[in-house]
């Protein structure tokens, strides 16, 4: 591949998803003959970009508008006062802003990113792209077409790159092979942990072995849904140390059945693949260094366990890497069409609205699948992601020795008729006592006020759990007061599906909290949070007008958010004499200062 010239591509990521769309935009520019790296943003000497031409930046935004942990030095470079205004005029470039539109600040870190660049002097080649994971392609709704507009603009540049190349060429980020020991690997071996237990200390410097104490079912055993409530305890004698709105990230491992599928796939395809081969991974591109945790040879039995995501939904682009395989024409084509542009909707059908997993698209697609290589299986399959849950405790109680987290088992049936199994909720459901589990805690973005400035929270269903932590806090510390934490949950039944029920019924007969419930199926008339928002106006007002009331808002991010926040605006409106257009501009005032915040899944 000759070389073309040298694009810059970098990330700022908090759950891996800008990383990966970062290496597959590196890819691109590899195909059409480009060198550069693919950096996270706190890696790259910054000093260095005033000599960089092209640039693609890739960037998430957290929280209430948070820059991930991984690019907040460069920002930070990048904020100084003593930089001219003519910094960066060599540079060109690009930015990709990775959000959800359920958040206030929607990919407000992209925004301001793309801003800061044009105020030192860079020029963009193309408007920000904003992709929004609430999309029907998620993030691919974007991606895709700015991807393409990038490189038709670099064209003026480079005319003779061949962007016909993209779709035809494949290049992979290391250099794959097995290492076919004789011997064998029962299945039922408990493997360590790759990332933790082998010293690696990079992105997860801060990881701690925890213990399984509890592992308890919150939920009826008739109701249709688990719910389980789980203590973990340290094993180091070190303390823990988090806050009420911080959160305990774990990556879980593939169950047993679906390792088994999978290798069940490679006999029935002749691919000589077996769970006690070694995998060695090696530099292909001096740009894109190995990680740490993958420089000693794992067994692919560890690697099917704990890396590849065998329950991710396929991409469009892991259907343009079968059709580069595959030599059966009808598989093939249909491969084509389904990672076209053209066959977005045939993708979204049979795909993402079904939640059809890459093991079963393998099935589907058998005679592509038995001429996977291990390069191209290495590619094609997506990397398991942490897997985040607010804290559900207040360490203080426990001494640092331990917390708590509440998580809703995913399992459903979808139009296949199949179950789907949420990863991460069903294997931790299935841990038992003493179990050892590797996590790491993160700093979340729910800020508290002080305890005599009145708390507004609505927690329904699992969206308790950052409430429960702080409620325990303040208990702790003798400054909970029903005037002061006014806690709106949301469940089905008072009898099925009411968390932590008990504990927050005795603090209402103590008067220490104000507890507001809507039991949407135990009356005629389903009854929602946002419905007892607005019964109880009279008394959040006063609150909200005379006392600055901070109001949280936590839990599922399809409805529930914009319905709460549609019946504060009902309840400003009628309480404060205003018409709805001065309520919602109330609102949005306060949510600028930090008085409304929302942490939605």
């Amino acid at each position: 591949m000759g070389d073309t010239g040298r694009i810059l591509v970098l990330y700022g990521s908090q759950t891996f998803t800008a990383q990966e769309v970062a290496e597959r935009i590196w890819r691109s520019t590899k195909v059409l003959g480009f060198r550069g790296p693919v950096q996270a943003m706190d890696d790259y000497p910054i000093s260095k970009l005033i000599h960089e031409e092209f640039a693609i930046f890739v960037c998430a935004t957290t929280g209430q508008g948070d820059h991930p942990d991984n690019m907040k030095r460069f920002w930070k470079f990048l904020l100084r006062r003593n930089l001219p205004s003519n910094s960066l005029v060599k540079l060109k470039f690009g930015v990709l802003g990775l959000g959800d539109s359920s958040y206030a600040k929607f990919n407000f870190v992209g925004k301001v990113l793309h801003k800061r660049l044009l105020q030192l002097g860079a020029t963009p080649l193309l408007d920000i792209g904003l992709c929004d994971y609430q999309h029907d392609l998620g993030h691919d709704g974007v991606i895709i077409p700015w991807i393409k507009n990038y490189f038709s603009v670099l064209k003026t540049y480079f005319p003779d790159i061949k962007t016909d190349n993209l779709s035809t060429n494949f290049i992979p980020r290391w250099k794959a092979s097995l290492l076919k020991e004789d011997g064998n690997l029962s299945v039922n071996v408990l493997s360590e942990d790759i990332y933790f237990s082998k010293g690696c200390i990079d992105e997860f410097h801060d990881g701690r072995l925890l213990e399984l104490e509890r592992n308890d079912r919150t939920t009826d055993i008739s109701h249709f849904q688990d719910v389980r409530l789980m203590t973990l305890t340290i094993t180091d004698g070190q303390k823990l140390e988090y806050k009420p709105g911080d959160v305990f990230n774990i990556r879980p491992r593939n169950s047993k059945e679906d390792i088994e599928d999978l290798f069940g796939i490679f006999e029935t395809h002749g691919i000589d693949i077996k769970p006690h081969y070694r995998l060695l991974v090696e530099e292909y591109h001096q740009d894109m260094p190995v990680p740490e945790f993958l420089k000693t040879p794992l067994t692919m039995y560890e690697i099917a366990e704990q890396y590849w995501d065998l329950k991710a939904y396929p991409t469009q682009y892991v259907f343009s890497l079968l059709a580069l395989v595959s030599e059966d024409r009808l598989e093939r084509d249909k491969c084509k069409e389904l990672s076209s542009p053209e066959g977005q909707e045939d993708w979204l059908n049979y795909c993402r609205r079904p939640r059809r997993t890459i093991l079963e698209v393998l099935h589907d697609f058998h005679k592509s699948a038995s001429k996977l290589t291990i390069e191209f299986l290495f590619e094609l399959f997506s990397t398991i992601k942490p897997r985040s849950f607010s804290i559900a405790s207040s360490c203080l109680p426990s001494g640092g020795q331990k917390l708590d987290i509440l998580v809703a088992v995913v399992n459903y049936y979808s139009k296949l008729k199949k179950a789907r199994l949420g990863l991460g909720s069903n294997w931790l459901a299935s841990l038992r006592v003493r179990d050892k589990v590797y996590g790491w805690i993160k700093k979340g973005s729910l800020v508290f006020p002080e305890p005599s400035t009145p708390h507004i929270v609505i927690g329904p269903g699992t969206g308790i759990a950052p409430f429960r932590s702080l409620i325990q806090e303040y208990e702790f510390n003798e400054t909970l007061d029903k005037h002061n934490m006014h806690l709106f949950i949301g469940c089905r039944y008072k009898e099925k599906d009411f968390h932590c029920r008990e504990e927050l019924e005795k603090l209402v007969d103590e008067e220490k909290l104000s507890l507001y419930c809507a039991f949407s199926r135990d009356q005629e008339n389903k009854v929602y949070v946002q419905h007892k928002i607005i019964e109880h106006g009279n008394t959040l007002w006063p609150l909200i007008r005379d006392k600055q009331a901070h109001i949280y808002i936590s839990g599922n991010a399809k409805n529930m958010p914009d319905n709460v926040r549609d019946a504060f605006v009902e309840v400003l409106a009628q309480n404060g004499n205003m018409s709805v257009e001065n309520a919602k501009e109330l609102l949005e005032d306060i949510e600028k200062k930090g008085r409304l915040q929302v942490e939605a899944w």
